[in-house]
């Protein structure tokens, strides 16, 4: 795949001019990774990882070396952006959760870029006020001391955003694994919530298919 191919995936380079668009082809980096490979850690260049196929686990590592999960982040999207302006990671890793490919702007190269076309600063503004929303709404998330609630809260978001009509279901973004580290509990405890939801017929599962059931919205609407 050929840079010019990723910059159609990004959002963040649509409203780019054609000067810009080509100016960006000549910085991109592009990596491949399998499955578990980390991308980026504290020891990493100041960069903008662009995910343009795959699937990249953003996390934290707590003080006793507990996994919190910040984000995933598919194809199109990107982390590593605070990077750009002069703040430090000195905590957060990226890891690829199947095989993936990514682009890689470093810092200095961002900044050329500005310089040929200040869209793609705007567009970076508008695309973190959105993630900010998102990272907002997880801290809501496990401010609720039950971890059902938690689920339910979180199900309900999903269906808000994602709701397949055609198939009247939800699809889980991630493995349950790392939804119970995005929901702060283990996948032990997860499963068994997602059974009792079950038991009690206000969903039926299939691996990641959720189909939320009439007796839900009865519960909680």
């Amino acid at each position: 795949m050929k840079n010019k191919d990723y910059i159609h995936r990004v959002p963040l380079f649509n409203d780019l001019s054609n000067e810009g668009k080509e100016y960006l082809k000549s910085l991109l980096h592009h990596k491949a990774f399998n499955k578990g490979d980390l991308i980026f850690s504290p020891n990493s260049q100041d960069e903008l990882i662009i995910v343009v196929l795959g699937q990249m686990k953003v996390y934290k590592l707590n003080k006793d070396g507990k996994e919190h999960i910040i984000r995933i982040i598919g194809t199109g999207d990107y982390g590593g952006e605070n990077y750009l302006f002069d703040l430090h990671n000195t905590t957060v890793y990226g890891i690829a959760l199947t095989k993936t490919e990514v682009c890689i702007l470093y810092k200095a190269d961002f900044h050329k870029l500005l310089k040929i076309d200040h869209q793609v600063g705007q567009n970076l503004l508008k695309l973190n006020a959105k993630k900010s929303v998102e990272l907002e709404r997880q801290a809501q998330l496990l401010s609720f001391y039950r971890v059902d609630v938690r689920l339910v809260a979180y199900l309900e978001d999903l269906y808000n955003v994602a709701y397949n009509e055609e198939e009247n279901s939800i699809t889980l973004p991630m493995s349950l694994k790392n939804l119970a580290s995005y929901l702060g509990t283990s996948a032990e405890s997860l499963s068994r919530y997602f059974r009792d939801f079950e038991a009690k017929g206000w969903i039926e599962r299939h691996h990641r298919k959720i189909i939320i059931k009439p007796a839900f919205w009865e519960e909680f609407k």
